[in-house]
């Protein structure tokens, strides 16, 4: 079985990450992808708490078909580092086959990543493309939306519409996630 390993910190989850995993698992032979929730990003600071966004991905992914929330992370040493969950799923899974899905914008700067000669020298990448011309495996629409633009809307009292599945929208307003 081929596993497509989508590392983030969804915070939150939007419409894009679900939509690229749907096509990943459309037009390429991975049979599932484990959404790899990063509970604390060793670049990022303000982090709403993994427990909360681990319910919105649940409330987002219920019924969706082969792809699966990975809590591996919650119990590592923080802030953790790819390189050493890879080791360990490798250890964990070892009949298992692992690619590893990421942006363009993050395999654009992987050279800065620790350890990414080991990620390049025992993993293929699948680059989900932020421009058309970028498209390897000529994916139906490119998905611009990120989960700081989804926050800055909050925060400016916008409309996220669209951008997040309608429960999870419901679930972030009700909470008034990310409105600080």
């Amino acid at each position: 079985m081929s596993i497509g390993l989508y590392f983030g910190s969804f915070n939150p989850i939007h419409n894009g990450h679900i939509k690229i995993s749907e096509e990943i698992l459309k037009k390429t032979e991975i049979d599932n992808i484990w959404m790899i929730l990063s509970p604390q990003s060793p670049e990022k600071s303000s982090i709403l708490d993994k427990n909360i966004r681990l319910r919105l991905m649940e409330i987002a992914l219920r019924g969706l078909k082969n792809i699966a929330i990975s809590k591996i992370e919650f119990n590592m040493p923080q802030p953790n580092y790819t390189h050493i969950t890879l080791k360990k799923i490798l250890k964990e899974f070892p009949k298992e086959k692992f690619k590893i899905i990421m942006g363009q914008d993050n395999y654009e700067n992987l050279s800065s990543w620790k350890e990414h000669e080991f990620i390049q020298d025992n993993f293929e990448i699948i680059v989900y493309p932020r421009e058309k011309e970028n498209n390897k495996y000529e994916f139906s629409e490119i998905f611009n939306v990120s989960s700081s633009e989804i926050r800055n809307k909050i925060r400016n009292n916008l409309s996220i519409n669209g951008l997040v599945p309608e429960n999870v929208e419901s679930d972030i307003l009700l909470n008034k996630y990310y409105t600080k």
